[in-house]
């Protein structure tokens, strides 16, 4: 009986010693975002809608990539990391990257993230789901409304991030590559605000529709359009014409912003997977 308890003792300890090398390991490297990329590009289609079931058979290779986000972060590293688009890339792939793994890990459950609160309206059932950054318990509730948004304050985040709901911005296939935070926040920009579905300007009524990301958000906006663009009145029309194009931009900018009515869609939270062809 003893001679077995030491050995499991010693086979448990060999275990724990060798997560701790890797641990220690991982706290000293930078961040690969390589088989995140290779994840999202395989199980994430044009429209952002994500393969569940397939990313679920592949558990163990997200896991394996939230674990270097456990271990490291520009908090914790800062050395690691270049600059502050370096930083911001970090922390908005973390977001995207513990949503797959969270909703994944669940899947076929369907409301891990999104549910109902007494029939009356959607709930965020994820405001506490618990995460780990550099070490440091956190949540996706923090990690967007404590780090992401009033540490960067740059609203292209929203088009970004993804929440795991219809609704939400298109989740983007593959990483943000070195060096290219900046680029990838613009593309991201100009895809949300020409997509009818995000936004539409109907120039006869002149009404603004607008995803319900910019009513929640609207100080992030309108905020950026003061402090960085220098607005001394900013208005949401003036944050879409940044990245709207074609027709709808033309009739947009002619059109005073005081006459402007503004609508928001109602929110899908259903779960933005990919659904089986028939």
């Amino acid at each position: 009986m003893t001679k077995l308890f030491v050995l499991s003792f010693r086979v448990f300890a060999g275990i724990a010693f060798s997560s701790l090398l890797l641990t220690s390991a991982q706290a000293q490297a930078k961040i690969d975002y390589s088989e995140f990329d290779r994840l999202t590009r395989k199980y994430v289609d044009e429209q952002g809608l994500v393969d569940y079931r397939g990313l679920k058979t592949e558990l163990p290779a997200l896991k394996q990539f939230v674990d270097q986000l456990a271990a490291v972060s520009p908090d914790r590293r800062p050395q690691l990391f270049t600059d502050e688009n370096d930083k911001v890339r970090y922390f908005a792939t973390a977001y995207n990257a513990w949503v797959l793994y969270i909703v994944a890990s669940n899947y076929p459950k369907k409301d891990t993230l999104w549910g109902r609160f007494a029939g009356i309206g959607p709930k965020l059932k994820f405001k506490d789901k618990p995460i780990t950054l550099g070490g440091l318990a956190s949540s996706l509730e923090a990690l967007e409304h404590k780090i992401l948004r009033p540490r960067f304050a740059d609203p292209r985040i929203h088009f970004y991030i993804n929440c795991a709901a219809v609704s939400c911005p298109p989740l983007p296939q593959g990483a943000i590559p070195d060096g290219k935070t900046d680029e990838v926040f613009d593309q991201r920009a100009r895809l949300f605000v020409n997509n009818p579905k995000y936004v539409r300007y109907d120039a006869e009524k002149k009404k603004l529709y607008l995803s319900s990301i910019f009513k929640w958000f609207e100080k992030d906006f309108l905020d950026y359009l003061k402090n960085k663009r220098g607005e001394e009145a900013p208005h949401l029309a003036q944050y879409i014409l940044l990245y709207l194009d074609g027709p709808s931009k033309v009739a947009l900018s002619k059109t005073p912003f005081e006459q402007i009515e503004t609508s928001f869609f109602n929110y899908d939270t259903n779960l933005n997977e990919q659904k089986p062809s028939a």
